[in-house]
């Protein structure tokens, strides 16, 4: 008989430690003074703005770093990056590109500089030519004005720039669909105008279309869900510009939101449904001028679905910086980040157009004064965790800074108790595996099981999938199958295993018979002495048919581990096997 108990232990959970991580910091012989600070502003920060990023790491690029993209420009499946170095007009130093191919964990190659047209400012990512091979398009401020399309040769190298002219003082470009023909297109914010460049799908644009809102930061978005690429443009001191899209390429009239608030030349906007009601929503820094003073803040204009917006003002406290927003610590809801110089500050949203104290955290050297922007951040997934990193451009030192998302993938994982609990060698048990998503962020979690200790008897375990996947509650379920091995043996099983071991009952019940049968002793005794041999005789019998001996009630208990794991974090529960 085989009896199978099953119990299933509580959660152990282990996430992969890198280096520099938080689970460093309490090894005995490294805690310090120096590491206590640490937990102190981590926890206070980090984990009480409930995001965290792993400590900045720069990388050297071109000189006064003022923009970056992110994208996979050699085919490998990991992200890289794209930086535009402004370089230094005084001096005769045009700037360029620096690529920095990612090993896809986070970290990146020695950067590669490529010319892009003189003193770019903007650089943005797309497939121009149809080719599956991402391109480049750079702003630049020359001849007044142009962008550069750069196609990528799909090895992280790309071709030389062809220049289209733009209006005066263009800033920035967006990259999208305006016509419904799926081919990218773009549009360019200049000092006065936006310039629309429809695109042949070969790497080639058209001649331009002009529209009278120019601006400093644009954005697309679908404002009024009909299915066309809108914008939101700041447009300076007339606030923010509201142009809807007709599908053809062609937009409405702008709107325009709250023209007091905003006068500054590095005023964002980040669309994104910041009050959890399905509308999309923009959100606009701004710097106001009061006299000798001048203050600094965000705007949310709150939108009512069909491409117009209310205006709540002053919904957080920002500096100099731009914003950009991301789902950082994967509550579904938006946040918000900023650089102000030496370091980032990220605001967690509380999903209803509201946000918590920022959390800081330190990055390399930027300009914060009032001819320099502090630095333009990007966010992206680096490291195929799914959750958001950063990187930032540090135009005072010359690099950049890659800040880690701390928040990935958290799950956690039990199991059910076994039915049945008793089985028979050769059948076989089940349990459930449960597991539960602790945040938002939706990777897939490989599974996997394992028994300890492993015998030539031992059972075997089985899962129905080798990974899940969860579902949209956050849940995610496989089954677990134990087949029960054959007979456990042991060296105090030796009645069993060796069943010539039980031959000296029958010997001795035998000769206790003859021995006594031979003598002359009385019909009585006789009779006693055969009674005695038959029952030793019989008892060793029983004893052998039934598998008795020493080793009967011995037991051997084994330990099955299911395991699962998604990007860095891995979680594991643990059931009991006890044979007998």
């Amino acid at each position: 008989m085989v009896l199978l108990v099953f119990l299933a232990s509580t959660e152990r959970g282990e996430n992969a430690r890198n280096e520099g991580s938080l689970g460093d910091m309490f090894r005995p012989r490294e805690f310090s003074t120096r590491n206590l600070l640490m937990v102190f502003v981590l926890s206070h920060f980090a984990i009480g703005a409930n995001v965290g990023f792993k400590a900045a790491v720069t990388y050297a690029v071109g000189t006064n770093p003022i923009a970056a993209a992110a994208g996979d420009f050699n085919g490998d499946g990991k992200i890289d990056l794209a930086v535009v170095d402004s370089g230094n007009a005084s001096v005769g130093d045009n700037g360029g590109v620096s690529i920095l191919l990612g090993n896809g964990d986070g970290t990146f190659r020695p950067a590669v500089s490529i010319a892009a047209g003189k003193n770019p400012t903007f650089v943005s990512v797309g497939d121009f030519n149809g080719d599956n091979r991402l391109d480049l398009v750079v702003v630049s401020a020359d001849n007044g004005g142009n962008v550069g399309i750069l196609l990528g040769n799909g090895d992280g190298t790309f071709q030389s720039t062809v220049d289209y002219a733009t209006g005066n003082g263009p800033s920035t470009v967006a990259v999208a669909d305006f016509n419904g023909d799926h081919k990218p297109d773009l549009v360019v914010s200049n000092s006065t105008t936006l310039s629309l460049f429809l695109g042949n799908g070969d790497g080639t644009f058209q001649s331009r279309v002009d529209y009278e809102a120019g601006g400093t930061a644009i954005a697309v978005a679908d404002f009024n869900g009909d299915g066309n690429a809108d914008l939101a443009l700041s447009a300076g001191a007339r606030g923010v510009a509201i142009l809807l899209g007709n599908g053809d390429g062609t937009f409405q009239p702008p709107s325009y939101y709250d023209g007091g608030s905003f006068f500054d030349v590095r005023s964002s906007i980040a669309p994104g449904d910041f009050n959890g009601d399905g509308r999309l929503d923009v959100l606009v820094s701004w710097r106001r001028f009061n006299g000798e003073s001048v203050t600094y803040g965000c705007d949310l204009l709150v939108g009512n679905g069909d491409g117009t917006f209310q205006v709540t003002s002053d919904v957080v406290q920002t500096g100099l910086g731009s914003l950009y927003q991301a789902d950082f610590n994967g509550d579904r809801k938006m946040d918000l980040v900023e650089p102000t110089g030496v370091e980032l500050s990220v605001w967690s949203g509380n999903g209803d157009g509201t946000f918590q104290s920022p959390a800081l955290f330190a990055v390399g050297l930027s300009s914060s004064g009032i001819l320099g922007p502090p630095g333009q951040v990007v966010t992206s997934d680096l490291n195929g965790d799914k959750s958001p990193d950063i990187v930032v451009t540090n135009n005072t030192d010359n690099t950049i800074s890659v800040l880690v998302n701390m928040v990935s993938t958290d799950f956690s994982i039990s199991a059910s108790a076994a039915g049945p609990g008793i089985v028979k060698p050769g059948q076989s048990t089940t349990s459930t595996i449960s597991l539960s998503r602790l945040n938002a962020f939706d990777n897939p979690v490989s599974l996997a099981c394992s028994v300890e200790p492993a015998q030539a008897d031992s059972p075997t375990c089985s899962l129905n999938t080798p990974s899940v996947t969860f579902d949209a509650s956050g849940k995610a379920t496989a089954l677990l199958t134990v087949l029960a091995g054959g007979s456990q043996t042991s060296q105090s099983d030796y009645g069993r295993s060796h069943p010539f071991g039980l031959l000296w009952i029958s010997a001795v019940g035998l000769a206790f018979m003859g021995v006594r049968a031979g003598s002359q002793r009385s019909n009585q005794g006789k009779l006693f002495s055969l009674c005695v041999g038959c029952f030793l005789l019989a008892g060793s019998i029983l004893q052998s048919g039934c598998g008795g001996g020493a080793g009967s009630g011995n037991l051997q208990s084994y330990t099955i581990t299911v395991t699962g794991v998604s990007a860095s974090t891995q979680h594991s529960t643990t059931l009991t096997l006890t044979v007998q």
